[in-house]
């Protein structure tokens, strides 16, 4: 640079710097405080430092995460272990607790038993198989502690509390034998047959009221030991059942009907696992078998008509549900409501197919149901040595089901008390020839009246040749008389068919309603005879207020329909039998009248209105066939009672 661009230089600089002093003097006077200086900046508020970030900065990423998420699983584990190994120690430690209280309980036991303190020492043994159930050697040891406290209670004579125990001690452990035999003498010394099915049943039905399921099952067990039965199996089915064990109740209920293919309770017990498991179909199919093989079993008929009510509710438009309903109705004798549900199908789908097969079982179920009335009258008659109303009584049921094999035998039974041997003969053989193989009493029967005949014609030809004749062995139910007037020496004889000795006329039956049966039933015992008349069926008091208003109406006819309808299900009840007597006796049905003032008065033999009535009954029926036998009688060949009583 050379000296004029300098000096050049340095006069602008000269020229400008007076004009900047200048402004700088005519400037505002500033009014804001003074900045702090070095010593006041200590006590100004902190200020958050924001770190410089660097671009180079990388955040956690997955690789990170699922190092720290290993980390944690890694301590987890091993706390979880140590937890492990801590529980396992406490369970060991408690088990040896168990153990050595179980071992102590029964140190005690064994003491107390060594003293005679048996029922301490029962006590302390149950404490020690509660605290080590699978240690046998307890169980045994429980067992002989009852069994040896049962001897001592059997000594006292307290027999009940004896069998108490030795029940429990076979409970404990089946195979005490010294237990067994106690319990038998035990049983025999109570007066009861202890190799008696029907003795061991019967305890093993009261243990079950009470609530004793062990004791029960003992006896049960005993019950099957001694007969394998239909019966039997059910029993267990049914300890089963009130265990919850459903599939082994169900297999002893198929191997009662693999018995017994017509036992009852087996079927109804099945329907009721088959509705618990919601199986409909198969749950009618089974209570329904268990009403025809018995239509006494109430439980079961109720389960079925309720089972297709809800059936209807649900579709009342289905035909099959009332039909069903319809069938459940006839097996429990509601033949009001079957016949009912009947016409509503008619009603409203005349074309089905079904319709004329029920109706027509409706008809077969009715009048089997009369059959039964007759055959229950004869049984309760012939116990109370009725036996000429007996033999009316069965005649109706036998002329209403020729082919019932029970009806024929009953018949037999009567005849035979009657001393119509040849009839009884013939009633028997048609027993036989019906059912050769459930009839053996009946050939038994025909076998000792042929027996007792020929011995009677031996004495009575011994007799006239001055020989004395030996004793004749009579059957259970021949009267003493002589049977020489009735010979049986040749099974060739000819007998007359059993005769109608019915006091109702010409033997029919009147036609009420449409009657109707459902199939032959050959069940049902001798009814004991009764002074007091039970109560009527509960279901049947509607139906009884029904019958005031129509008998205040003077329709006796619709009222002996209605009695007609409950008396199956109150066929005990005396004053029921006797009041539809009344109406039929109103309605001129005479010979039905009679046939139920005989059942009333036979069921309440201590009531004399009955018996009076049932004389009037007979009188009024006497004259009414006399004045018929006149009218018949053509004018020439009456005669006065004079010129008759002198021929």
């Amino acid at each position: 640079m050379n000296k004029t661009s300098f000096f050049h230089c340095l006069l602008l600089s000269l020229i400008f710097t007076p004009s900047v002093l200048t402004i700088e003097a005519g400037a505002t006077k500033l009014t804001a405080p003074p900045l702090p200086h070095e010593g006041e900046a200590q006590s100004l508020p902190p200020q958050q430092v924001v770190p410089s970030v660097s671009r180079f900065y990388r955040g956690n990423d997955a690789r990170d995460e699922e190092k720290r998420r290993e980390a944690l699983d890694a301590k987890a584990a091993q706390q979880a272990e140590i937890d492990r190994k801590h529980a396992i120690e406490e369970n060991a430690n408690a088990a040896r607790q168990h153990l050595q209280a179980s071992v102590d309980a029964n140190n005690r036991a064994v003491q107390f038993g060594r003293q005679g303190r048996w029922g301490e020492a029962i006590q302390e043994h149950e404490k020690a198989v509660q605290l080590d159930p699978s240690n046998k050697q307890f169980r045994i040891n429980l067992s002989a502690a009852r069994t040896a406290y049962g001897e001592q209670r059997l000594a006292q004579n307290d027999l009940s509390s004896a069998a108490h125990l030795f029940r429990q001690a076979l409970a404990i452990a089946p195979d005490n034998s010294l237990a067994g035999r106690r319990l038998v003498d035990t049983i025999r010394k109570m007066g009861l047959d202890p190799s008696s099915v029907d003795v061991r049943l019967t305890f093993g039905d009261q243990l079950i009221a009470n609530g004793d399921l062990e004791a029960a099952t003992v006896e049960y067990k005993a019950a099957l030991q001694l007969e394998e039965s239909a019966r039997t199996y059910v029993k267990m089915g049914d300890l089963y059942y009130r265990y919850g064990q459903i599939a082994g109740a169900s297999a002893w209920y198929r191997q009662a009907i693999a018995k017994n293919p017509d036992f009852g309770p087996a079927h109804r017990q099945l329907g009721f696992i088959a509705l618990s498991q919601k199986d409909f179909t198969s749950g009618a199919a089974s209570l329904r078998k268990a009403v025809i093989a018995d239509p006494k079993d109430a439980a079961a008929g109720e389960a079925l008509v309720e089972l297709w009510r809800k059936q209807v509710a649900t579709s009342p438009n289905v035909s099959e549900n009332h039909l069903g309903l319809a069938g459940a109705l006839q097996l429990t004798g509601d033949f009001q409501g079957a016949d009912s549900e009947y016409r509503k199908v008619q009603a409203n789908d005349p074309r089905n197919p079904n319709i004329a097969a029920g109706l027509e079982s409706l008809s077969r179920a009715y009048k089997h149901a009369q059959a039964e009335r007759h055959k229950l009258a004869a049984e309760t008659l012939y116990s109370q040595s009725l036996r000429k109303e007996a033999l009316a009584e069965i005649s109706q049921a036998v002329m209403a089901e020729p082919r019932n094999a029970h009806y024929q035998f009953l018949l037999g039974e009567c005849l035979e008390a009657n001393g119509d041997y040849q009839g009884a003969h013939q009633a028997y053989l048609t027993c036989v020839l019906i059912d050769p193989e459930n009839n053996k009493e009946a050939a038994a029967r025909m076998k000792q009246m042929q027996a007792a005949g020929s011995a009677s014609s031996a004495s009575s030809s011994n007799s006239e040749s001055g020989l004395t004749p030996s004793a004749v062995p009579m059957g259970n139910h021949l009267p003493s008389n002589s049977m020489a007037n009735h010979p049986l020496n040749s099974d060739n004889v000819n007998y007359p068919p059993p005769k109608d000795v019915f006091e109702g006329g010409n033997g029919t039956q009147s036609a009420g309603s449409s009657q109707l049966n459902f199939r032959t039933h050959n069940e049902s015992a001798a009814a004991d005879s009764r002074s007091a008349e039970p109560s009527v069926n509960a279901g049947s008091m509607n139906v009884l207020a029904e019958i005031s208003q129509v008998e205040a109406q003077k329709d006796y006819q619709a009222a002996a329909n209605l009695l007609r309808q409950i008396l199956p299900a109150n066929l005990q009840n005396a004053e029921l039998h006797h009041r539809l007597a009344i109406n039929l006796m109103s309605a001129g049905e005479i010979g039905e009248a009679i046939s139920e003032f005989r059942i009333a008065s036979a069921l309440n033999p201590a009531k004399k209105s009955y018996s009076e009535d049932l004389a009037q009954a007979l009188a009024i029926h006497k004259r009414s066939l006399m004045s018929n036998a006149n009218n018949q009688t053509p004018p020439e060949n009456q005669q006065s009672g004079t010129e008759a009583t002198k021929k």
